[in-house]
Formats: structure tokens, C-alpha cells, sequence
């Protein structure tokens, strides 16, 4: 069977699931997505001299959900939410405009407004709290076959990613690794919260599949996922269990003697110093040569940059190391720099501040799983540093899904919320008065 007949029966699939409404189809999309990436890499079609993957198609059928669901979206902090990526759609559609691969761009914006449209989604259609439960559910449960098909390419030895790590379903393994990242925090989130009900056996059941997403994290060798996950881990066990804290602690130091960890981890401190010429540096030097080179560029265009996607295109000119072909970013902020300047980048960088203020406004409703939502938060925001998370579809649309959730939860409970913060201001007014009248 070839990869386009696999990926038309999936399409066929999802729209199946839209027939018994808008919930089923968007908990399809959810679950067969992170199946996709390989089977969209090899099958691609010809659309007006465009190669496209079935991957634009599904961006279109999300995009197309949302624009359906937007009246749906009622309450002032879930349209402010909403009304948050405003700026950064608008800039980055500008910039398709100037942009020196305007085709290639305008994809790339697609795939931005469809990050947006993960987010929204749960604003518009999750109404009750056990619908909140069961997209939960959904994405946890969308890594099951990743992870299955991961521990048997571990298992069987086939398949591996450049013959030493595993990628699973996924097109490189930074992708699973992230991917991973993103289930892992979805857990401790719920373990870590006091106002989600979970039953102690699924609680047990959560905390067992921690092992095999751990184990897989760990056969990617990814090292910026590895960081990002021991910081998840230690404000859990700071917050929530000192028995994790003190495991989180120890453990890097037992990993240390593992060596394939260790191996990987000291490839950093060698090939450090470039010279001026092709050489072999490790791949932070790499990236860190890439930044310095791409600098004097931003800074002749701070504001709005070069246009949407015109890194890869502009990089040769600047960066010796890939003086034949273009590469990407390798850092979301250096590439929205570049790509959409000073502007793109805090639009960017507003639609993470007003998800941190919401959280800030009920941190006292659910101390424990909210400061695990704002970790899941700061990890995205952190790997962000050395990697390009803007072209992980997979990962950004469960992250972006996750905090969709997070924010109708919080939604469900503001009555609550309101009704606490009215007797605490209420009890010191009521105190001065008693005090006075006696």
C-alpha cells in the first residue's frame, strides 16, 4: 500500500469523524496527526506546479474548523485569548508580502494561523468540563502509537534515525522528542492539579506510562528536550512530591554514567572554535556561528525584517558553514528577528504573556497545576532557544491545543474564582467595621 493511499484513508478518516460533529472530528485530528509526517513526506502532489503534502490539506480542514467554531467563542477572556494572535498573524501576513519566497511563505503562514486555530479550537467547542476531560484524554492518547511503534524500533534495532536514535512516526527525532516533552508535561499537569478529578487508577496508569516516554525522550538524544523535561520534573517534585525532586536531582548524575548520555552530552565540549573556514563544530557551536553571522543582517532591518520563510533563503550569503544551501533558524527568535523583526517577534512573544497573565489571575484557584502549566510554558519557550519549533506541527498543534484546554477550564471555574476574590476583600472591610462599632 503506498504512503498517498495511507494518507487519503486517513483524510477520509477525519472528515468521517466531522460527520458526528465538530468534537469527533477535531479528537481525530488530535489522534491521527502525530501518525503523519513521514507518510506526508512521501507522498506529495502537484497542485498549479506546487508540490503539496496532505499535510496543507489537513491544515486546511483545522483552519476551516475554526472559522466555523469562532462564533461559538463566548466570554471576555476567551475572545481576548483569541484576539491575542491577532498581532502576530496580521505581521507575519505582511511579511508574506515582501517576502523573496512569497509561496513558500504564505505556507508557512498557514501553518501559523492553523497553531492559532489549535488554541481556539477548545475556546469554541468545549463546553462542559468533561468535555475538557476527554480532549485531555485525546491527547495523551495520540501518543500511543508513536510511542508504540518507538519502542519497537528500540526493540528490534530497524529503522533508527541515522543508525543511533529514534524519530518513531515523526520526520527527525528532535520532532518525537519534543513531541514526548509536550505528553509528559500534559501528565504532570494533571497529576500535579487540585481541581482535576482523576481516579486513582488512571492516576497509577499515568504514572506508569511516564517510564516508556522517558525511555524513548532519553533514545532520541536530544539534548535540549532532556534539559527541558529535568526542569518539568524538578518543580513537580518541588510543588507536588519531594520523592520526585529528589530522583530529578540524582538521576542526571546516573544518566552522566550511561554512554550513549554521556557521549552526547560531551560532543559539547569539543569543536567549539571555528577559524574561518569548513570545519567540524558541534551543533551548538554550529548554531551559535549561524546567530553571530545573522545579526548584522537583523540589525539592518530591526523592525520588520526580510519577510516571511527568508532565512533559509538569505542564509547561504551570510553563514560559511552552508554556503551551497539554505538552513533554518535553529532559534524561533533569531528566525522571527530575521523574518518579521522587533515586531513579529513581540507579537509573538505577547500571545505567551497574556496565556502567563490568565494564569497569574487564577494561580490561587490551583497553585500546584497551574505553576506546572506556566513550566510547560517556559519549557516551550526555553527549547526555543535551539531549535525550530515553528516547522514541529505535531508539537505545536498538542501544545497549542493543551493551553486551549487550560484556558476553558479556568473559564468554567470564574464564578468560583470571582465569588473568593469578593470575601477577600469583603472580610478586611467587614473586620474595620466591627472594630469601629465596638
Amino acid at each position: 500500500m503506498s504512503a498517498a493511499t495511507v494518507d487519503l484513508a486517513l483524510m477520509g478518516i477525519i472528515l468521517a469523524a466531522f460527520v458526528g460533529g465538530m468534537q469527533r472530528g477535531i479528537a481525530a485530528i488530535i489522534v491521527i496527526r502525530p501518525l503523519c509526517d513521514r507518510l506526508f513526506e512521501q507522498a506529495r502532489f502537484d497542485v498549479l506546479g506546487e508540490a503539496l503534502s496532505y499535510g496543507a490539506v489537513l491544515n486546511f480542514i483545522v483552519i476551516a474548523a475554526m472559522l466555523l467554531s469562532l462564533q461559538r467563542i463566548q466570554g471576555k477572556t476567551r475572545t481576548s485569548l483569541e484576539r491575542a494572535w491577532i498581532p502576530f498573524l496580521a505581521i507575519t501576513f505582511i511579511a508574506v508580502l515582501y517576502s523573496p519566497v512569497q509561496v513558500d511563505a504564505f505556507r508557512k503562514f498557514l501553518t501559523y494561523v492553523s497553531y492559532m486555530a489549535m488554541f481556539v479550537l477548545p475556546l469554541a467547542i468545549v463546553r462542559t468540563q468533561a468535555s475538557a476531560i476527554y480532549f485531555s484524554k485525546a491527547v495523551i492518547l495520540s501518543s500511543v502509537l508513536p510511542v508504540l511503534f518507538g519502542l519497537l524500533q528500540m526493540g528490534s534495532g530497524i529503522d533508527w534515525y541515522q543508525g543511533t536514535r529514534i524519530a518513531s512516526t515523526f520526520t527527525h527525532p528532535n520532532i518525537f522528542a519534543f513531541y514526548i516533552l509536550s505528553t509528559v508535561a500534559v501528565i504532570l499537569c494533571l497529576l500535579a492539579s487540585d481541581h482535576v478529578t482523576l481516579s486513582s487508577r488512571l492516576r497509577t496508569l499515568l504514572g506508569l506510562y511516564l517510564v516508556p516516554l522517558l525511555v524513548l525522550l532519553v533514545m532520541t538524544k536530544t539534548r535540549s528536550a532532556w534539559a527541558g523535561c529535568v526542569v518539568l520534573f524538578l518543580i513537580y517534585g518541588a510543588i507536588k512530591d519531594r520523592r520526585v525532586l529528589v530522583v530529578s536531582l540524582i538521576l542526571p548524575i546516573v544518566a552522566f554514567a550511561v554512554p550513549p548520555i554521556r557521549d552526547r552530552l560531551m560532543a559539547l565540549t569539543a569543536g567549539n572554535d571555528y577559524v574561518g573556514w569548513v570545519q567540524t563544530v558541534n551543533p551548538y557551536a554550529w548554531r551559535q556561528i549561524l546567530w553571530e553571522k545573522a545579526f548584522p543582517m537583523i540589525l539592518d532591518r530591526p523592525w520588520f525584517g526580510y519577510g516571511l520563510y527568508s532565512f533559509p533563503y538569505y542564509s547561504p550569503s551570510f553563514f560559511p558553514l552552508e554556503s551551497s544551501r539554505g538552513v533554518d533558524a535553529h532559534n524561533v527568535y533569531v528566525q522571527l528577528a530575521f523574518e518579521t523583526g522587533c515586531a513579529g517577534l513581540l507579537a509573538y512573544l505577547w500571545i505567551f504573556g497574556r496565556n502567563l497573565l490568565l494564569l497569574g489571575r487564577y494561580w490561587a484557584f490551583d497553585r500546584r497545576g497551574l505553576t506546572m502549566v506556566a513550566a510547560m510554558i517556559c519549557v516551550y519557550l526555553m527549547v526555543g532557544y535551539s531549535d525550530n519549533l515553528l516547522e514541529y506541527v505535531s508539537y505545536g498543534w498538542c501544545f497549542w491545543f493543551t493551553l486551549g484546554l487550560v484556558a476553558v477550564h479556568l473559564a468554567h471555574h470564574r464564578p468560583v474564582v470571582a465569588a473568593a476574590r469578593r470575601r477577600t476583600v469583603e472580610q478586611p472591610q467587614e473586620r474595620i467595621a466591627h472594630a469601629r462599632g465596638a
